[in-house]
Parts: structure tokens; sequence; C-alpha cells
């Protein structure tokens, strides 16, 4: 029976404190695989961008019947745009700042594809790196190479 003919109705502080430790101890337990999982999705993200991007200036100096290349912003890391042959900016992409990118041979500055869609430079097979910015177990690093052919491929792990 209610005192005094009045419905309390609430939590006590107690109960109150327990469910704040409850949760605390919730979200510690899962903070370290949410971190885990969000670089995994940058890497993922990242690599699915640059691969588009090499897709997409290879299909452009197909129907261009030019020279379009992909080229960093001021470093890979940054981002990359593709650009024609008279460097006109056709589309640009930003990297996350979560990921790093390096390149294979070091001193790429554009990755240019000629009016067959082949690659004409560099003069070996390009191939971009992405890493994660903090080491973690369970994040993998992706591989972007690209055949003289000019075809794109991707794969998990460092490039070989």
């Amino acid at each position: 029976m209610p005192l005094s003919g009045r419905n309390f109705r609430g939590f006590t502080l107690v109960e109150m404190l327990i469910t704040v430790s409850v949760i605390g101890v919730l979200l510690s337990i899962a903070a370290p695989s949410l971190r885990q999982m969000m670089l995994n999705h940058g890497i993922r993200t990242a690599s699915f961008d640059l691969f588009s991007s090499l897709e997409y200036a290879r299909s452009e100096a197909i129907k261009r019947n030019a020279l379009v290349s992909v080229k960093p912003d001021s470093t890979w890391s940054t981002g990359w745009k593709v650009v024609d042959s008279s460097n006109n900016l056709l589309r640009s992409w930003s990297a996350t700042s979560t990921v790093t990118v390096s390149t294979t041979p070091s001193s790429i500055a554009a990755i240019t594809f000629g009016k067959d869609g082949h690659v004409t430079t560099p003069s070996s097979v390009p191939k971009l790196q992405l890493n994660p910015t903090t080491t973690m177990n369970g994040v993998d690093s992706r591989c972007i190479s690209v055949d003289l052919i000019g075809r794109p491929k991707t794969q998990m792990g460092a490039c070989s």
C-alpha cells in the first residue's frame, strides 16, 4: 500500500547505480571489437574507392580515346584524383584518416591509362598498399595492383 495515498514511481538510487555499472562493463567489453570493426571498414572503403577510381580512369581513357591518369592529391594517403591529358579534373576522392597508402615502386606520381586502356606509366606493375594508421590485431591491410593490360585487382594482405 502506498504511503499517504500516493503512488511513487521511478528508480531508487541503488537501482540506477547498478544499471549504469552494468552498462559500463558491457561497453568496456565491446569497445575494442568496435574499434577493430571500424578500422577494417575504413580499409575496405578506401580500397573500394581506389579500385573504382582506377576502373573509372581506364574506362574514361577508352571512351575519350585519350590518356587519363589517377594522381595523388598531395600524397596517396590524403586522396587521389582522376585527370585527363589536359590535366582537367574528372573526379576526386579523399582518403579516410585511418588509412595510409604506400606505393610500389615508391615514386609513383601517377597511374596513366592509354587510349586502349593499357597502363602507360609506370613501366612496371603499380601496387598500392593500404594499411591502417594504428596497428591492431585482426585488422587486415589490402593491396591493389594494376596489371600492364590495365585491369586493377585487389587482394587482402600485403603486396607481394
